[in-house]
């Protein structure tokens, strides 16, 4: 049994493994070493297995699978890279590569028996054509997806600004409740001071059929009631109109509803959008650009 201070390199597959010709292959996980996790490192016993198996046993004493050979070690960089591995294995891939290619040459030739040279030429025109529109569709696809991109973004814009406009619609339904109320209470008090202009004018009357002192008495004593009730209703009516919040509130909300609306109405007409699109030559993110900028000066003046 490995003690907890002594790790022997895990091996995911049977023992042949080990014993294999495959210089490509870790002898530990049977993966194929490669440029970054799985670079080949050099053991001190010589064998060679991936960074990745043996990183996870860096921490304790590393048993060879191979020989048995113990190595102690605190990080990865003290067993070197094989470079001797990572040269064969280019050197491999370069041979299977050159094989392919090979291969390929002799079935073009195979193919290419019984078809003169003039129709061969023919068929080379037609694929670099071909080619010539690929990449022109690949262009396309590229210019697609920035404006999607675009388009996209401006649609995100617009449910920001729709949401913000559903808070203005709501501030408005607010302040028109707000004005109702401020409505009713000029209501109210336009009709306490009407009942008080009523009672004055009465009283009024009253002093030119006054006919003795003694009515001329009480008809003042009782006018004085009468002019002191009204003069409550005037000065109330004063401190009370107009209410703070309701106009600074109806001020505001309708300032900037106003600017929306008027921003939201904004446009180019036909002929501005036929000049600006004139150049078929343009990218289509150009033509964005040229539209957004001529919309942005119109703006201004």
């Amino acid at each position: 049994m490995v003690s907890d201070s002594c790790c022997t390199l895990l091996i995911s597959h049977n023992c042949s493994t080990l014993m294999d010709n495959r210089p490509e292959k870790c002898k530990a996980c049977d993966e194929n070493y490669d440029k970054v996790q799985r670079r080949p490192r050099s053991l001190t016993c010589g064998h060679t297995f991936c960074s990745q198996c043996i990183e996870k046993s860096i921490k304790k004493i590393i048993t060879c699978p191979i020989c048995k050979a113990e190595h102690r070690a605190t990080a990865l960089t003290q067993f070197p890279i094989n470079y001797e591995i990572e040269a064969l294995i280019k050197n491999f891939k370069g041979a299977q590569l050159t094989s392919a290619e090979a291969l390929l040459a002799k079935s073009r030739q195979d193919r290419t028996r019984g078809i003169s040279k003039k129709l061969w030429s023919s068929v080379e025109e037609d694929k670099s054509s071909i080619s010539n529109l690929i990449t022109k569709c690949e262009e396309a696809l590229s210019q697609l997806g920035k404006y999607q991109g675009q388009v996209r973004d401006w649609k995100t814009q617009h449910h920001q600004l729709q949401d913000r406009l559903y808070d203005l619609l709501e501030q408005n339904k607010a302040v028109i409740e707000l004005l109702e109320q401020e409505d009713a209470s000029v209501v109210n008090m336009a009709t306490e001071v009407e009942a008080a202009k009523k009672q004055l004018q009465t009283r009024l009357e009253c002093l030119d059929t006054v006919n003795t002192a003694k009515e001329v008495t009480i008809t003042i004593s009782e006018d004085d009631q009468y002019n002191v009730e009204a003069e409550g209703w005037i000065q109330k009516c004063q401190e009370v109109f107009p209410d703070v919040n309701t106009v600074c509130t109806s001020v505001k909300v309708h300032e900037t509803i106003s600017n929306a609306l008027d921003m939201m109405t904004t446009e180019v007409d036909a002929t501005d959008a036929s000049v600006l699109l004139e150049n078929s030559g343009s990218t289509i993110m150009e033509k964005v650009e040229r539209i957004t900028r001529v919309i942005s000066l119109k703006k201004l003046t």
